[in-house]
């Protein structure tokens, strides 16, 4: 069959070609980036919401979620899984010890990995600041646009309002009472979106206030295994464990 009778037929193809290009141009240019150094490291992660990323170092938020450790040519060099949360169960005589343990254990291994990312990611106490002042920008520009999509609804939600009279003693048509229920169900999610991403700034504000409390406790020396190296950040006096013992 030829593609003149069927012209839809191979367009999902090329918009899986192109996406695949990009997805490739972009991981080239970022391990092109990273070849100018010898010894530079490429991470790949994903995000809570599924988006991939590259970048020269890990940040210290995908440090506990699924990452991948990538060659300059782009090969898998070390891949590590997503720490599992904690589950429950009921304990068997004589192995409840033996749980809380690994419990223990788990959390110590997780503890001196975020350690680890923080020292690393950051130079001083500025930084950290400039990273929670760029995380909450973001958030308020998206609050922003929620505010203007919300009243550029009740401005048209007014205009209705206002044509309703014109159509005395006949009652106001379907439609301009549909599209003013259709205006208030969006306006109520709009709302509803800016509250939570206001309770989003506040817990991102504070996660990068204790990771700038950490930064400070670790830079003071006040937690063993941690010294100073000599561009002035931090390096770890003992290798950290990066695989969790598993649950049985």
């Amino acid at each position: 069959m030829s593609d003149r009778a069927y012209p839809f037929q191979r367009r999902p193809r090329a918009i899986r070609i192109d996406a695949r290009r990009i997805a490739a141009l972009l991981l080239f240019a970022l391990v092109a980036a990273a070849a100018g150094r010898a010894h530079a490291a490429l991470y790949k992660w994903i995000d809570e919401h599924g988006m991939v990323h590259y970048s020269d170092k890990l940040p210290v938020e995908a440090v506990n979620r699924a990452n991948s450790e990538l060659s300059r040519q782009a090969i898998t060099l070390h891949r590590t899984e997503q720490a599992r949360p904690a589950t429950q169960r009921v304990a068997k005589t004589g192995d409840n010890d033996e749980q809380k343990a690994r419990e223990a254990e788990r959390e110590r291994v997780l503890a001196q990995r975020r350690d680890r990312a923080l020292i690393e990611s950051y130079a001083n106490e500025a930084e950290i600041d400039l990273a929670k002042s760029r995380a909450i920008s973001t958030i308020d520009g998206q609050v922003q646009s929620a505010h203007a999509f919300v009243a550029q609804m009740s401005k048209r939600r007014q205009e209705l309002e206002d044509k309703k009279p014109t159509f005395a003693p006949r009652p106001v048509p379907g439609s301009i009472v549909r599209e003013i229920e259709t205006i208030d169900e969006e306006v109520a999610r709009q709302n509803e979106f800016i509250a939570a991403k206001r309770k989003e700034s506040a817990g991102v504000a504070a996660r990068y206030d204790a990771d700038k409390q950490r930064f400070r406790e670790l830079r003071a020396g006040s937690t063993g295994g941690v010294v100073t190296s000599s561009d002035g950040r931090f390096a770890a006096t003992q290798p950290v464990a990066m695989e969790l013992t598993s649950a049985r």
